[in-house]
């Protein structure tokens, strides 16, 4: 049950007792109503709503930032659950890069609109922790949330909300066919077909598609996306699977054999890390790039390390996936409605050195909602 504060404060200070009181009601009451959420509000008759947030207000009650929402009937805050500061990949460049630009892209659009994000963290080793932070977010009168790739353990807890109504979305999952609906995701098999299409303009034909061993659903999603590319331009596929969690100099030691025995003439990478691991490996073993194998990889823009090229990448943004995220959101708090159909993004080519773009290949779209 939410509690902004105990019922004996600092003198001056009003307290939830001072305005059941004042009301009529019990401290309970109060308790629910000013957090403001629908799933609360509806316990109680309008007129009993109407009269506890009369008498706050006449009272100048301020007992948290979250209470402030009452004059407007709506809660001007969100919860934003990010990945956690535990997790193997947490310090590497590539959760910094775009994890910073997911968050800047959210942050841009909340404050645009007014809102403010009410910030929790989840880890798959403390997955007790993480469920009881989560909930204390979502029962503080937030109006609904926002989840970069939430973990598995919280998927019931995103159901339960939904169901009573609170919107939640579910930004790159990592299992997408999961969900059903409020999912913000890449295109994943038309990234794939992206891919494909690059190095079959480029005059490739021996392709190698690099993944994890225990590759996640958007990258198995991405493989098909190429293998129906290779079929349409009758090119040869392999793929070559790396031990998860392996970093980019393990993936320079176990790739660089294969280069020199039969180098393919075009490799997808479906991870950031598996792009540049491709990379070294390429120069480590004198294989010139893009003239002798082209490189394209997923979320890779954003690798900067001289005197190496830059990698061309097929992503979308994050930063305009936050305030899409956000948009979607404010959407269903204006709207009343905790549900909506499941955005595919559109995946556009951010142009490298290490395979050739034509001019008419992966211009940026708007995104594309449904399946």
């Amino acid at each position: 049950m939410p509690d902004d504060s105990p019922s004996t404060s600092p003198a001056g200070r009003v307290t939830l007792q001072d305005i059941a009181d004042e009301a009529g009601v019990s401290r309970a009451t109060v308790s629910l109503i000013l957090a403001n959420r629908s799933d609360y509000i509806r316990q109680f008759r309008p007129e009993t709503v109407a009269r506890v947030r009369e008498v706050a207000e006449k009272l100048g009650y301020r007992g948290s930032l979250l209470a402030s929402s009452l004059r407007s009937l709506r809660s001007s805050f969100f919860g934003l659950v990010v990945r956690g500061a535990q997790g193997v990949d947490a310090g590497a460049w590539q959760h910094q890069a775009f994890e910073g630009a997911f968050i800047a892209g959210v942050l841009a659009r909340a404050t645009a609109a007014g809102i403010y994000p009410v910030v929790a963290t989840q880890d798959e080793s403390v997955r007790s922790d993480t469920t009881e932070h989560v909930n204390a977010v979502l029962d503080g009168g937030v109006f609904g949330a926002i989840f970069r790739s939430p973990k598995e353990h919280l998927l019931d807890v995103l159901r339960h909300r939904i169901e009573r109504g609170l919107p939640m979305i579910s930004v790159f999952p990592d299992r997408p066919t999961l969900f059903e609906s409020n999912m913000v995701d890449m295109d994943n098999r038309a990234a794939g077909r992206l891919a494909g299409e690059l190095l079959a303009r480029a005059g490739r034909k021996r392709w190698c598609v690099i993944q994890d061993y225990q590759a996640s659903e958007a990258q198995r999603l991405r493989e098909d996306g190429i293998r129906e590319a290779a079929r349409l331009c009758g090119a040869t596929i392999s793929i070559d699977c790396v031990p998860t969690g392996t970093g980019e100099e393990e993936i320079v030691r176990w790739f660089e054999p294969k280069l020199r025995s039969a180098p393919p003439d075009g490799v997808f990478s479906t991870s950031s890390v598996g792009a540049v691991g491709v990379l070294l490996a390429c120069d480590w073993a004198g294989v010139e790039v893009p003239e002798q194998t082209c490189i394209i990889g997923c979320d890779a823009s954003l690798w900067r390390v001289e005197p190496h090229p830059k990698i061309t990448s097929i992503e979308v943004s994050w930063y305009d996936t936050g305030r899409r995220a956000t948009e979607l959101l404010l959407h269903c708090r204006d709207h009343g409605i905790s549900r909506f159909d499941n955005v595919l993004l559109r995946p556009t080519v951010v142009r490298g050195m290490t395979c050739p773009v034509p001019d008419d290949i992966g211009a940026p779209g708007k995104a594309a909602t449904g399946r």
